[in-house]
């Protein structure tokens, strides 16, 4: 029963870690986009693959838990028993710590990028604004002067 458990939690490990290694992926494009011009709508999508795999790690992890308060007590005194597994969930959960701190260290560079490009893109937004009030403003002022053409014909 317990090498069941320990297998299921291996899987879940292993999972895991794939999932993270498709967030790294998904990472790098996301900086790709946050260095080029902004496209909001490809940014968007990697938003929502990312939110989707970080979904999975949380019912990964819920699992992997339930599983350890399961086994966790029958473990304590057949050590050698499981050595091969529990060497593998080891080295597994080294791997996926390492990976955690990869993905961590990218979303904050990209965190630091998007803060860049939103900051560009709302000083253009500032800027056209501003351009569009400074615009409307001359023409009311032009048409409250009341200048008249000077190329009227006045032939009687």
């Amino acid at each position: 029963m317990q090498n069941n458990y320990l297998q299921m939690m291996i899987d879940s490990l292993i999972m895991k870690k794939s999932i993270l290694e498709k967030i790294t992926i998904l990472n790098e494009e996301q900086r790709k986009l946050a260095e080029s011009e902004f496209d909001e709508e490809n940014f968007l999508k990697v938003v929502d693959k990312k939110s989707e795999l970080i979904d999975n790690i949380v019912r990964l992890d819920d699992g992997f838990n339930s599983l350890f308060e399961r086994v966790k007590k029958a473990l304590e005194g057949n050590k050698d028993k499981y050595k091969s597994q529990i060497e593998q969930i080891q080295q597994l959960i080294r791997d996926v710590t390492a990976l955690s701190v990869r993905v961590e260290a990218q979303e904050k560079r990209n965190k630091s990028l998007i803060e860049k490009q939103f900051f560009t893109l709302k000083k253009d937004i500032y800027s056209a604004k501003d351009n569009a009030n400074k615009m409307n403003s001359y023409y009311k002022n032009m048409n409250k002067m009341g200048f008249e053409s000077q190329f009227m014909d006045r032939k009687q």
